[in-house]
């Protein structure tokens, strides 16, 4: 199932697994449950170790996980 990057107007991005025939739909934010649009983001081609999604230790609540991401994507040096 692919993983889709979305925007809360009120919380900020999250990601969520989602089918494809849904991937136009509004996701629910997992905070507060706002319909948020999806966003449009590069695709992930490379795996990761276990646990890549998880959000580090002691980061800020509601920060953007391409602040957070650390592995050298391109998206983590844009600074949104």
């Amino acid at each position: 199932m692919p993983l889709y990057d979305y925007a809360c107007a009120d919380c900020g991005e999250f990601r969520a697994f989602r089918p494809m025939r849904e991937s136009d739909q509004p996701q629910a934010c997992p905070v507060c449950a706002r319909l948020s649009d999806r966003t449009l983001s590069a695709p992930f081609l490379g795996g990761q170790p276990a646990g890549w999604m998880s959000r580090p230790r002691g980061a800020t609540p509601g920060a953007s996980w391409r602040s957070m991401c650390g592995f050298g994507c391109s998206h983590a040096s844009c600074g949104a």
